[in-house]
């Protein structure tokens, strides 16, 4: 029988797709990254890529899922296996050119290799939000242009793959998400909201890349966004629909409301 493989990163997200894929698929993760809840099966290095995906062929793997946070582990030249590191140039430019540059050149890498590769659209859709409000409180005018106003500001730096991510009050840009991620940027967001004269309010918006590739690293939130976004003093959270992850979903909802939160999820 073909197999389905994770190769799972930081994070809750590859135990919740695993949840929904039976029969159990193969767990892999980089030896610098550990899933939550997950018995990993297969430990690799990224120094050892091309004989860990030898490895799969061997274990009868058709279809490979990537999901999860990744870090960007250091290159040493010198553990890298010789067919590795004939990939060097192309895996350090591809870095170079952002995220998303990085996951397109892992995942042509990895259908070269004759596996399939899916994303959590489509093994596990009812993980993604839906367009409309999720909490009992619907967003205010004011939140909602708010969250316009992210949106076009997300829409103005994809080009430079930068991230999923912004903080809007009052049509005022509080922060953009980098490579350090939504968390990062909140608690910035918090830190200096704290030394400054009160605004109150305000809206996080994620939403994933113009032409971005959707089968990894779909903008993501859960419970934590949701404590950190309230640290932040902000009201909202705005997310694109069908585009977006929602991690432990009647949690996550269930916290927002008692905070009087507004979640909504638009095109």
């Amino acid at each position: 029988m073909k197999r389905l493989a994770i190769i799972a990163g930081a994070g809750d997200l590859p135990f919740e797709l695993a949840q929904k894929i039976n029969p159990r698929p193969l767990i892999c993760s980089m030896d610098t990254t550990q899933p939550n809840g997950l018995d990993v099966d297969i430990w690799f290095s990224l120094s050892r890529l091309v004989p860990f995906l030898r490895l799969l062929e061997r274990q009868n793997v058709a279809t490979v899922a990537l999901a999860g946070a990744a870090n960007r582990p250091r290159l040493d030249p010198e553990q890298f296996d010789p067919e590795t590191a004939s990939l060097l140039p192309e895996m350090v430019a591809a870095m170079q050119g952002g995220d998303d540059a990085t996951l397109r050149w892992v995942i042509e890498l990895i259908e070269d290799f004759g596996f399939d590769v899916k994303g959590v659209a489509e093994l596990a859709p009812s993980l993604l939000v839906s367009e409309g409000v999720l909490t009992k409180r619907a967003p205010t005018a004011a939140e909602s242009a708010d969250a316009a106003r992210g949106d076009a500001i997300l829409a103005a730096i994809a080009p430079v793959d930068v991230g999923q991510g912004c903080v809007v009050v009052a049509g005022l840009c509080l922060g953009v998400e980098a490579l350090f991620g939504t968390d990062a940027m909140l608690l910035g967001v918090s830190a200096n909201r704290a030394q400054r004269e009160p605004i109150t309010g305000g809206v996080l918006v994620k939403r994933a890349k113009p032409g971005q590739e959707i089968r990894v690293d779909l903008p993501t939130i859960g419970p934590d966004t949701v404590r950190s976004a309230l640290a932040a003093q902000l009201t909202g959270i705005c997310v694109q629909a069908n585009r977006t992850i929602l991690l432990d979903r009647d949690l996550t909802l269930s916290e927002a409301n008692a905070a009087g939160l507004a979640l909504w999820a638009v095109p």
